[in-house]
């Protein structure tokens, strides 16, 4: 409905029929009513394939979002994002295809400039999944006194467990306790070293899968 303005010889604003009237700069402007576009509607294939694989990486990381929060905390700051959203927009560009499938071995789930973990080895048993590393403080007292994040993602079942604040860097190897009722899935794993102010992070490395027995 359109609301005409200073009477009958004034301008309106609003929509009248087929055509709409609004007031700017100083003028009244009439012009024909947008018509909704059919693509625009249904997307492009293009459009189609983007929120495809938007929807794959959101349903991939919500099960995380915690840690993802601690994980991309800094770099969020940065940006003026969400963690949440950097994480995404990073793991589209690097760990996502054209058709939307994810590579674990790409995927980011801590973003920082910290000496990562090397030499990672992984154990599992039916207590849990046991990591170890090689000591790469060298002699960095601050570095020594790192805390592992570690993560086992059932990706199928979007299941996750995880730890943010685990063994120190020096200590060399930390531990994830699983549940019995999980034997039988597939875990995937990372790990990441966090300073003990928060201040600091390391780039997660992808550390392999396993099927829990």
């Amino acid at each position: 409905m359109g609301k005409i303005e200073n009477g009958i010889n004034g301008g309106f604003t609003g929509t009248v029929g087929s055509v709409t009237g609004y007031y700017l700069n100083g003028k009244w402007i009439i012009r024909s009513k947008r018509r909704k576009s059919i693509k625009n509607k249904t997307g492009s294939a293009d459009q189609k394939a983007c929120r495809s694989r938007f929807t794959i990486m959101q349903t991939f990381l919500s099960p995380i979002v915690a840690f993802i929060r601690i994980g991309f905390n800094l770099e969020s700051k940065k940006r003026m994002m969400t963690a949440h959203n950097v994480a995404k927009s990073y793991n589209m560009l690097n760990a996502q295809n054209a058709a939307g499938e994810i590579d674990y071995t790409a995927v980011r789930l801590s973003f920082g400039k910290l000496t990562g973990a090397e030499d990672v080895q992984l154990e599992h048993d039916d207590a849990g999944v046991h990591f170890s590393w090689k000591d790469n403080s060298n002699g960095n007292h601050a570095r020594k006194y790192d805390q592992t994040m570690l993560m086992a993602y059932d990706v199928d079942n979007k299941t996750a467990i995880y730890e943010t604040g685990g063994a120190r860097r020096f200590k060399e190897k930390d531990s994830l306790e699983i549940p019995s009722f999980y034997k039988g899935k597939t875990f995937h794993t990372w790990m990441a070293f966090i300073s003990d102010d928060r201040m600091e992070i390391s780039m997660s490395t992808y550390c392999g899968s396993f099927v829990f027995q």
